[in-house]
């Protein structure tokens, strides 16, 4: 798992070979919401496409529902416990590595 791309303070955006993970910060104001959720198959293909500004539309729209109260979308999704874990490391991995250089 690596970290591809970025938005500072806003989502994180893995590959895991085939698939990729999107991690989005949620601020709500009075609480930070962090949510780690899989990208579909038609979003994986969005951002083969057109790149970054489709992940940053992405985010935004599931921005845009919680601030609505709709967390279906991001709930239908969540990784497992060993993705979120995979993700974590890959985080650490890529800021020591920041540090470094």
């Amino acid at each position: 798992m690596n970290l591809i791309a970025y938005e500072p303070h806003f989502w994180e955006l893995y590959q895991d070979f085939d698939q990729y993970y999107l991690s989005i910060a949620v601020d709500l104001s009075s609480v930070v919401s962090c949510w780690d959720v899989e990208l579909t198959h038609e979003e994986v293909q969005q951002y083969e496409h057109r790149g970054r500004v489709s992940i940053q539309e992405l985010a935004k729209s599931m921005v845009a529902a919680a601030y609505k109260g709709d967390f279906a979308s991001l709930e239908s999704r969540l990784v497992k416990p060993y993705e979120r874990q995979a993700m974590q490391s890959a985080f650490k991995k890529w800021q020591d590595s920041q540090e470094a250089g």
